[in-house]
């Protein structure tokens, strides 16, 4: 089989947003009927659960993203209070007032963000946590200007083009057509390049990275997102209430927030919206009928909401959108398409060294893990990188990559030093796969291959919003679709990356490592978890790579597949380069037998 050859271009890139505009339009639909018919107290229910959702779906991005955050509530407060106070004090127009919290929220993400996002771990939530309870002290503070705990009223009607809206139905309506608005782009958003750049920043940020995503960035903007549409959420509780007090932004409202995340499903922004609605609305109930039928006092409904909640969680632990979806797939089509090509963007010339590594060293404190290693891969060339565990293979291979700065010699990757950053790796013609297999496994597999042309687009959030990048999305998954079939794993392509073996999960990573056309592809142990006839189709496809025009730096403790398929060997042992040469040179090779091969 050749490098390029005609393909299917499959369609899931276009039928759940389909699905999505549906279920928005419904969202619309039902909130319309329930605003226009129903009793006032069943209204303004409606118009606190939209407030939630609104908030909600942000929240769920920054999960997606793989961030928690606790002060949720903080921005909604800098929402509701700038408008309020602009509009009250300041004769703003509403709708400008509006805008202006907004903006305000989105400000404060920015700067919040940028200095808590650089903590790991746990101290993100307890660093936006502590935000939180800055934010309500403030609040509390600036008595004059905010009210202080008692809060201030007399918030004058949102107006919009001259229509205020003074109705709680008509409120209503306007509140939950932006959430279908929001839900509906968020969740097209998911299915585009950036949502799929979202999801790899959960799973890891060091993968996301070397495939052309400049984290620090990204997540910065998922994260004023978030408190834009908490801003958002604030601004329209002020204008539906007219009266604000620190009460609703505080702590609780953060975590409840979250659990209505979590309880509708955490991946999705429907599941926001979702998690919203019945939280809220169990909330309510518990709280009307749990004490009377009980006979009891004090907030036993509570305790009953705690056991509700583990119940589905323990039941649905992707939340009640997770268990929707798996009740109601959506299938994808294909249709056919023109040829492919998955070659090198550009060819090596004959004698150009693509890697050239000379004499490097690395030491950890007072470990030395390298000490004077040098070799080179040309144009054309598959050269292997063998040891025994601890000869400082991968400590070579981050090196080589830019990831690990040597601590002495030097390394040329496409004639210059390699790139400061790794999002800038893939960009000199370089794709690697890991020694631990790094696939998100919330996505399918040819989700998971289409990420890996990442760098080779230019669509960014908006456009995904608003399917303004149809065009590039066809091709990226044209080329996913094509490496899936090279590696023999298009039958696959439609399944959970959750559900593949490990020697599956491998061959997956090389083909989102091919999609991206490198120059240059770094196997990091790839033949690991495969099976006999698995191997023997590497070795196949390692062949085709090349002489395709791709050079290849294979790092592999499987000794027969290395000596079938590399041009040279680089043996290392105990940190030091043992010996270079063809594979028959380094099986006799005594040195290698004694440390590596055995007799």
């Amino acid at each position: 089989m050749s490098m390029s050859s005609p393909s299917k271009v499959q369609g899931s890139w276009r039928t759940p947003n389909v699905a999505s505009i549906a279920v928005a339009v419904g969202l619309i639909v039902v909130a319309s009927a329930i605003a226009i018919f129903a009793p006032q107290y069943n209204v303004t229910l409606l118009v606190t659960v939209g407030l939630s959702a609104v908030a909600a779906m942000g929240l769920t991005l920054l999960l997606i993203a793989g961030q928690v955050s606790l002060g949720q509530a903080a921005f909604m407060a800098v929402g509701a209070y700038v408008s309020a106070i602009l509009a009250r004090d300041h004769g703003f127009p509403a709708i400008f007032a509006l805008l202006a919290g907004v903006a305000a929220s989105a400000v404060c993400g920015v700067i919040v963000g940028g200095i808590t996002l650089r903590l790991k771990g746990h101290f993100l939530p307890l660093a936006t946590l502590a935000m939180g309870m800055a934010c309500s002290a403030a609040i509390v503070a600036a008595g004059p200007v905010t009210g202080g705990a008692s809060g201030f009223g007399q918030i004058p009607p949102l107006s919009i083009g001259g229509f205020e809206l003074v109705d709680d139905r008509a409120f209503a309506i306007v509140v939950w057509s932006i959430v279908a608005v929001a839900a509906g782009g968020f969740s097209r958003l998911l299915n585009t390049r950036t949502g799929r750049a979202i999801a790899a920043l959960k799973t890891d940020i060091e993968m996301a990275e070397v495939f052309g995503v400049n984290a620090t960035r990204l997540r910065l903007l998922v994260f004023v997102v978030a408190a834009t549409l908490a801003g958002l959420s604030g601004g329209l509780f002020a204008f539906y209430f007219k009266f604000i007090s620190p009460a609703p932004f505080g702590l609780t409202s953060s975590i409840n927030l979250l659990i209505a995340c979590i309880f509708g499903g955490m991946s999705h922004p429907f599941g926001a919206v979702l998690g919203a609605s019945a939280v809220t609305a169990l909330e309510m109930l518990l709280q009307n009928t749990v004490a009377r039928m009980l006979g009891l006092s004090g907030n036993v409904e509570m305790i009953v909401f705690g056991v509700v909640l583990i119940g589905v969680l323990l039941r649905w632990p992707g939340g009640i959108w997770s268990a929707l979806h798996r009740a109601w797939p959506v299938f994808s089509t294909s249709r056919p398409a023109r040829n492919i090509e998955l070659t090198p963007s550009k060819r090596g010339v004959d004698g150009e060294d693509l890697l050239s590594v000379s004499g490097i060293g690395k030491k950890f404190g007072g470990l030395t893990a390298l000490r004077d290693v040098s070799f080179s891969v040309g144009a054309d060339q598959i050269v292997g990188l063998i040891g025994p565990n601890g000869a400082g293979k991968s400590t070579t291979f981050n090196i080589a990559t830019g990831l690990t700065e040597p601590s002495e010699g030097s390394v040329l990757l496409m004639g210059a030093p390699p790139p400061s950053r790794a999002s800038d790796l893939v960009h000199r013609g370089v794709s690697r796969t890991f020694q631990h297999v790094r696939i998100v496994l919330e996505r399918t597999v040819l989700e998971n291959v289409a990420f890996g042309a990442y760098a080779q687009g230019r669509s960014g959030m908006i456009a995904g919003m608003f399917g303004l990048d149809q065009a590039e999305e066809a091709a990226t998954f044209a080329k996913a679709w094509r490496a899936l079939e090279i590696v023999e794993l298009d039958g696959l392509a439609h399944e959970p990356a959750s559900r593949l073996a490990m020697g599956q999960a491998r061959l997956v990573e090389v083909a989102r490592a091919l999609i991206s056309r490198p120059r240059l592809l770094l196997l990091d142990e790839p033949a690991a978890g495969l099976r006999t006839g698995e191997k023997l189709k590497l070795v196949t496809l390692l062949h085709r790579l090349k002489r395709a025009g791709m050079s290849v730096l294979l790092v592999e403790h499987d000794m027969d597949l290395v000596m079938n398929c590399v041009d040279r060997v680089v043996v290392l042992d105990r940190g030091r380069g043992l010996m270079t040469g063809h594979p028959d040179e380094v099986r006799r090779d005594e040195r290698v037998i004694a440390a590596y091969l055995g007799t």
